[in-house]
């Protein structure tokens, strides 16, 4: 096997010519025969087969990936037992994974309905921000004792309403009496007010815009925000969000998994020799957290499901479909590459749908919702990186289900989720630190374009774009545009190259362009309540940059549809000022 390996390497048409390509795909399916007739105990030659199934799932994606050897392979008899092999390794991965995630879960909700935490013996607050529950011995610290264990980047709810032991300001407007949610910024003292309980916090979710000020108070900066986006608060009005007490417990589990909570059906449709398979073949998983076999796997299936026979038994498979929707919804940076690959397949799956599939839309939409949130809260550079890259597909597979594949509900859902998360992003990189831009990568890039396609779709609906088109939005949207029109002498500019996805940035650029351009009107302006040029000069950092910006696109460097919208949104910007 190894020396055919290396021949398919050098020269994949001469391994077909040979018909050495029926050899490999008999061993891999022979290899289930031997799983069967080996004892529990017998790892060593658990391992063996391990590395024979792994060489020639590799060999065989190979062979399909070149275009002189994949009609040999897809052809072949062997080639859906060959399927049926990878689909069981994901599968019996993906079971595992949900698993261990499942009792993680029960786990963590018992501790957090006692108040005692036997994993490391310390005391959770409860929900309510209440004094904890000992059910064992030990002291029993009050909800305020625990808070004063917050961190910087902690996840935290801010509530006007909490109780305090003195009567720090409200971190809202006067009159309000909601809660807000945010990420600790700032611990300690400050210069505006006494005390050194105080707590600087970045606004997240739906509570961003609720705020009183950017990071800075009378001149003092304390950390970087947008504008009305930060608030400062004494500790005794914050309490941790649910959910990062539950990320918490869940991390002092080393090489665990975590959850994202995403609303999906429980599926046991598996049969009984599907289920069986998947058990056999669930013995070659690595106990180590190498993905290696797994990956290989996802690459034959993404290889495979370009042929339709293939493709339609793939999307028939329910085990296949539950076992990557369940992998979907974990949450831990180790299992990314694995997760990308799971959603890479579903989305590929979307450009062959012949009728609306409920469950894929929800688990896409889930996605992005769920996502959008993680880079909300996250510090970690390697979940951003991949976060960015499972929003990226998600977002590439409601684009494609889009026009033909959802209802009226699932086409809002979709563009509201869709723009908060651009709205978001844009706003992070133009609002954020110069650093932030200077390191923009083509991820950000891929993601943007995805995004700004996405938009573009609205156009054809009247309902839609209503309900896409908002001041927040607007205004990101130029945000974009002056940061990606590739003006250096500008503070906001990204540095765009084409090694770092420059076609990518280039095409969202057109398309935002191009969105606003058609969304220019008056009617827009009665519905925003407000003018372009009054949202203009709420962007710019100085008068006129905006219309230099788009002089720049219109004159210079950019492509005929970019060119057009510049010189059409100058024009309109012009009416508008003479009006």
């Amino acid at each position: 096997i190894r020396a055919i390996q290396k021949a398919c390497e050098s020269n994949p048409k001469s391994i077909v010519d040979v018909d050495a390509h029926l050899s490999i795909m008999d061993a891999l399916i022979q290899v289930e025969g031997k799983l069967s007739s080996l004892a529990a105990d017998a790892v060593s030659d658990v391992g063996k087969l391990r590395e024979v199934a792994a060489t020639c799932i590799r060999t065989i994606a190979i062979l399909t990936q070149n275009k002189e050897t994949k009609l040999a392979v897809v052809s072949s008899e062997q080639s859906f037992g060959c399927l049926t092999a990878s689909a069981c390794i994901v599968s019996a991965r993906a079971k595992v994974l949900s698993q261990k995630s499942e009792a993680i879960k029960k786990e963590v909700a018992s501790v957090v309905e006692q108040g005692w935490s036997p994993i490391n013996e310390t005391l959770i607050d409860s929900v309510e921000g209440d004094a904890s529950v000992s059910t064992g011995s030990g002291p029993n610290p009050t909800a305020e004792n625990v808070n004063k264990n917050l961190q910087l980047g902690d996840l935290v709810i801010v509530d006007s309403n909490l109780p305090p032991s003195s009567n720090p300001p409200s971190p809202l407007k006067s009159g309000t009496n909601i809660a807000v949610e945010g990420v600790v910024a700032h611990l300690g003292p400050v210069k505006f007010a006494r005390g050194d309980d105080w707590i600087g916090i970045r606004l997240t979710g739906s509570s961003v815009g609720l705020g009183r000020n950017n990071g800075s108070v009378k001149g003092v900066h304390y950390f970087d925000c947008g504008d009305k986006n930060g608030v400062f608060t004494k500790r005794n009005n914050v309490k941790r969000h649910e959910r990062e007490e539950v990320f918490e417990s869940e991390e002092k589990k080393e090489n665990e998994v975590q959850v994202v909570e995403i609303s999906t059906e429980e599926h046991n449709s598996m049969s009984i020799v599907e289920t069986r398979q998947v058990q056999l073949w669930g013995r070659l998983l690595s106990t180590d957290n190498d993905f290696a076999l797994e990956r290989d796997s996802f690459s034959l299936l993404l290889s495979f499901s370009s042929s339709k026979p293939h493709r339609d038994a793939l999307m028939n498979t329910e085990a296949v479909i539950n076992g990557m929707i369940d992998v979907i919804q974990l949450h831990s940076p180790h299992l990314a590459n694995f997760q990308c690959n799971a959603l890479d397949l579903l989305v590929s799956f979307t450009l062959h749908l012949n009728k609306p599939d409920v469950k894929l839309t929800e688990i896409l939409c889930s996605v992005v919702e769920s996502r959008t949130r993680v880079l909300q809260i996250s510090r970690d550079k390697r979940l951003l990186h991949s976060t960015k890259e499972m929003l990226a597909l998600a977002v590439s597979g409601m684009e494609n289900i889009f026009c033909s594949f959802m209802d009226a509900d699932e086409k809002l859902r979709s563009i509201k989720i869709a723009s908060d998360l651009f709205i978001f992003l844009a706003d992070s990189l133009f609002k954020g630190p110069k650093s932030r831009r200077l390191s923009a990568s083509k991820t950000d890039g891929v993601l943007f374009h995805r995004l700004s396609s996405f938009f573009v779709l609205s156009l054809g609906l009247e309902s839609l774009r209503a309900s896409i088109l908002s001041i927040k939005f607007v205004s990101s949207s130029i945000r974009f545009i002056m940061m990606a029109a590739g003006l250096t002498s500008f503070d906001c500019h990204i540095p765009i190259t084409e090694s770092e996805g420059g076609e990518y940035w280039n095409s969202a650029l057109s398309h935002c362009l191009f969105w606003l351009s058609c969304n220019m009107i008056q009617l827009s302006q009665d519905y925003l309540g407000t003018s372009y040029d009054a949202l203009v000069a709420d962007v710019e950092s100085s008068p006129r940059s905006f219309l230099i910006c788009l002089e720049h696109i219109a004159d210079k460097k950019f492509g005929d549809t970019s060119s057009i919208a510049a010189k059409q949104m100058l024009a309109k910007l012009e009416i508008f000022a003479g009006t």
